[in-house]
């Protein structure tokens, strides 16, 4: 037991030494709408390491630094190293008017000390108010999914019969809503498509729902 103790912490990392001085900088723009992403919140997570059977494990240290992107979606962030990780990233807020795939790029080993190019390719969003009004008593809370990018939003409660939710779309795609009710086995769902609107402007899009509508 002892061997194998010995065995897990030799698997782990030293960490790096502290002050080393080190920039990353790069760029957050969105090329399907040709716009920079402004003003979006970049920061600077360290990690140490520890191998084990399964693979690496990231211990989280901290933040020790971030910035925001200026107005042309350019960022410039210098960090020094602090002496208790061994691995660092560049980390981005989740942000729902903004679609970006990966919000986390590694900084390589070789580069601390140096400089780094990171980009991130990303989706401006842009507002619908979505008045959903059912026109028959429903009883069973519906759950709401929109496809661009795909998640849930607020659920409509049961035997509401008009409610807005105020959702974040790409504009150059017909949008699918999923209507879900969650009560069934299997569940039971709606489907509409808000279709292609190619504006910035908040707008409402109205649809009509009942109970028949399920399957």
């Amino acid at each position: 037991m002892t061997c194998f103790s010995l065995l897990i912490i030799s698997c782990e990392k030293d960490p790096i030494p502290a002050d080393i001085e080190t920039l990353v900088f790069g760029k957050i723009y969105d090329s399907t709408n040709d716009i920079p992403i402004v003003n979006e919140k970049v920061k600077i997570a360290e990690f140490s390491t520890q191998g084990t059977f399964a693979g690496t494990n990231y211990i989280f240290k901290g933040f020790i630094d971030s910035t925001t992107t200026a107005i042309n979606g350019e960022y410039s962030l210098p960090f020094t190293t602090t002496g208790n990780g061994n691995k660092y990233s560049i980390q981005l807020d989740y942000n729902e008017e903004v679609h970006i795939p990966n919000l986390e790029k590694i900084i390589q080993d070789e580069n601390i000390g140096n400089q780094e190019e990171l980009n991130f390719e990303a989706l401006r969003l842009f507002p619908i108010d979505l008045r959903v009004i059912t026109t028959d008593e429903i009883t069973q809370e519906i759950n709401v999914y929109k496809q661009h990018p795909g998640r849930q939003i607020d659920p409509i409660p049961p035997s509401t019969q008009s409610s807005v939710r105020r959702i974040w779309a790409d504009k150059n795609v017909e949008n699918e809503i999923n209507f879900q009710i969650r009560t069934t086995s299997p569940y039971l769902n709606h489907y509409i498509v808000i279709p292609l609107n190619n504006t910035t402007e908040l707008y409402e899009y109205e649809v009509e729902i009942n109970s028949t509508d399920f399957q």
